[in-house]
């Protein structure tokens, strides 16, 4: 996909409102603060996004502008995500390693799915439980002991 004249400036936006609607005048100085650039740039990257059918403008005032991702938007943002996990994969050897990585997906795709009313608590709950899974597995794995030195389970591959 091209993504417009001002990539970084697009990544920043697309990825900013990947996790719910911002304010424009929030988002706006968001996105100033963190690449340096001017407000109409961020605004040009906006219109361009809205009018490509990534973003959705909602006006509720003058003062009230609300910039949201659309259905296209974020099946965009998701092929780019699920392309950039390809490429870390492709690059890392051990396959212990991406193991590891996919499960860390997993779970924090679980973690996005889970419903908006519950508690942190409630949700720091649910994913130290599904740590003490994978724990649990690698320790039948290793007989009830932890692997030692050397083995393929080791961290820092």
């Amino acid at each position: 996909m091209v993504l417009s004249k001002n990539p970084e400036v697009t990544i920043e936006v697309v990825t900013s409102l990947y996790y719910g609607p911002q304010r424009a005048s929030r988002l706006v100085e968001m996105v100033q603060e963190n690449l340096e650039v001017s407000e109409p740039t961020v605004y040009g990257v906006l219109q361009d996004l809205a009018e490509r059918g990534f973003v959705e403008k909602v006006v509720r005032s003058r003062r009230n502008v609300t910039y949201k991702l659309t259905g296209t938007g974020r099946d965009l943002i998701q092929r780019e995500h699920f392309d950039a996990i390809g490429d870390i994969m492709s690059l890392i050897k051990s396959a212990k390693r991406k193991r590891e990585l996919l499960i860390e997906l997993l779970i924090e795709d679980i973690m996005d799915g889970i419903p908006e009313d519950w508690s942190d608590e409630r949700k720091a709950a649910l994913r130290r439980s599904m740590i003490r899974l994978k724990v649990a597995r690698r320790r039948r794995r290793y007989g009830g002991r932890p692997p030692g030195p050397g083995s393929s389970s080791g961290s820092g591959q």
